[in-house]
């Protein structure tokens, strides 16, 4: 497809532009789901988006992540909010085999989670997303490069079409 005018270089620098503000925002506003305490909501590989929240915004049943103080491990924790007391939010995976009880009880969180844990409540999922950057080192980038080529050359490669290829 050729982009009428000759703007070509002008759609492509906003093409490169928007790619590299999803790029950042990606990496922002985005985590990995591991493990399968979040099961069948979530699966390994799935990518969650997030938005930053205030606690006092949060209800039962939202998913929020948290990490800082209140993850015993210090990694982020996607959980589903079961319980508000006072302002802080007690959490719980989906899975009930590997979360029977909530986090605080089961030591995952090591306290309530607070405004300062809080990163933000998950507003949607990308499935399986995340399984391209467990690709062996170098495939995923490999993949990436051809999927990005493959889409450049179907929108800027094919050159004009020549007055022998018109139908009359």
């Amino acid at each position: 497809m050729r982009v009428p005018g000759g703007r070509t270089g002008l759609y492509a620098a906003v093409f490169i532009a928007a790619f590299i503000l999803f790029a950042y925002l990606l990496l922002t506003y985005t985590r990995r789901v591991d493990g399968v305490s979040m099961t069948p909501t979530f699966q390994t590989g799935d990518m969650v988006v997030v938005e930053p929240v205030n606690i006092n915004d949060v209800h039962v049943g939202n998913i929020i992540v948290y990490d800082g103080v209140c993850s015993a491990t210090g990694e982020a924790v996607i959980h589903r909010v079961v319980e508000i007391d006072d302002g802080l939010l007690f959490t719980k995976g989906d899975n009930a085999e590997t979360n029977p009880l909530t986090d605080q009880a089961l030591g995952i969180a090591t306290q309530p989670i607070k405004q300062s844990c809080l990163v933000g409540r998950v507003v949607f999922v990308i499935p399986y997303i995340e399984l391209i950057a467990s690709l062996p080192y170098g495939l995923n980038y490999l993949l990436a490069i051809v999927l990005l080529l493959v889409v450049l050359y179907s929108e800027f490669g094919r050159g004009k079409p020549s007055a022998d290829s018109a139908v009359s």
